[in-house]
């Protein structure tokens, strides 16, 4: 499926929920988005045995560098509590610098230096919100779809959990170690050579260590291409003038290069974590897609399928304050009496080629028996901007 380079570089946050923060606050100003809920310092809450609202958090922001490390287990083990009351995920961050401890529980789904810029940590948590939702989507098609016999892997996609460091640093023995006994961790002396590499196999994660100058060119080359744009990339910086850029490039996390073993030992196994997620999320979204093509030979999507993915997917945005956007691509005016969707099937396919082009890979895009070229879309905005597409294509056309 094509994703939109517009659209999937488009910064929003999925749900408007009140940071849960601790030590930093959210980089989300709660003005600037109407109704909703403050943000919660839960380290206060904490030390002054307060509870908080169930309200579902749009983010959990702990800095560990201000909770005193006496009382660390005892604060993390209050928050793993009140997080295991909601029935889905939240994005779990932590804030360290090279040195900082950092904890197993509550599982976190991202590490970034402490240092990172508020613009940079709000692009982060829009991120990790929309990998969530987009990790459910591909669940739930896998549910109410099923399988595709003999459906492959694409090479970029497949192979065991990998960890691929570009540059000519002195540290891969020292990666080695910390990615663990279960990750193969292989060398790029350079981008070529990384591009080889990444064509061949599927890696969970990807570690810079090189010259600021080659690092930036290395980021700019993994995130123009659609098949990494989400992949996590964790960067060597020398200061933190150069931690700036390399967020700003779109680095998943710049480690200093102080680091202590046990520090990157985590923020590797964070990344690793969210890497393979990332490549099951890829597997499932693609194979549903070939599925959804290969309905087309048979009229479509049926009826009944539909119905029940409608139903599954609205429960589960549901439990995040989210709705699924249903939008019939092809007018109702163009619905003949049976309610059978007449028009060419190449004008089918041109429609749900501009939704593929104009949406993301967690939105559905098929054609329904009975109904024709349908988008289910996972935001409003999305929606707004394919119906402008659409709009503009069919005012054009003449079926």
């Amino acid at each position: 499926m094509t994703i939109n380079g517009a659209m999937d570089q488009d910064q929003s946050l999925m749900w408007h929920g009140p940071a849960w923060f601790a030590g930093r606050a959210s980089p989300v100003d709660a003005g600037v988005i109407p109704g909703r809920p403050p943000d919660i310092d839960v380290w206060n809450a904490f030390q002054s045995s307060l509870d908080v609202p169930k309200t579902l958090p749009s983010v959990v922001l702990v800095r560990l560098g201000a909770i005193p490390a006496n009382i660390r287990s005892g604060f993390f083990e209050w928050l793993t509590d009140r997080l295991a009351g909601f029935d889905c995920e939240v994005p779990v961050v932590w804030l360290a610098d090279g040195q900082e401890h950092v904890p197993d529980r509550p599982r976190a789904h991202a590490v970034v230096d402490d240092q990172i810029s508020a613009q940079a940590l709000f692009q982060r948590i829009c991120f990790l919100q929309r990998s969530l939702v987009r990790f459910d989507e591909a669940r739930l098609r896998r549910l109410v779809f099923g399988r595709v016999p003999r459906y492959g892997t694409a090479p970029h996609n497949s192979g065991t959990s990998g960890l691929l460091v570009i540059g000519l640093g002195n540290r891969f023995v020292e990666f080695m170690q910390a990615g663990g006994p279960k990750v193969e961790v292989i060398g790029a002396f350079n981008q070529a050579m990384a591009e080889d590499y990444l064509s061949r196999r599927g890696f969970d994660a990807v570690i810079l260590d090189a010259p600021l100058s080659d690092s930036l060119e290395n980021l700019r080359q993994l995130r123009m291409d659609a098949r990494y744009a989400m992949l996590p990339v964790l960067v060597f910086a020398q200061s933190q003038i150069d931690a700036g850029l390399l967020f700003d490039a779109g680095a998943t996390d710049v480690v200093p290069p102080d680091a202590a073993a046990p520090n990157l030992q985590r923020r590797l196994s964070v990344a690793i974590r969210a890497g393979k997620r990332r490549r099951l999320s890829d597997r499932m979204l693609a194979e549903s897609h070939t599925w959804l093509m290969q309905t087309l030979n048979d009229g479509g999507l049926a009826g009944d399928k539909y119905a029940q993915y409608l139903d599954n997917v609205n429960r589960s945005l549901g439990l995040r304050g989210l709705t699924a956007h249903e939008l019939h691509l092809l007018p109702e005016a163009k619905i003949g009496p049976s309610g059978a969707a007449h028009a060419p099937a190449d004008h089918d396919s041109t429609l749900l080629s501009i939704a593929d082009a104009t949406s993301r890979e967690e939105d559905l895009i098929c054609v329904v028996k009975g109904i024709g070229p349908v988008a289910v879309l996972k935001s409003e905005r999305g929606k707004a901007r394919l119906q402008a597409r659409v709009h503009k294509i069919l005012s054009h056309t003449i079926l």
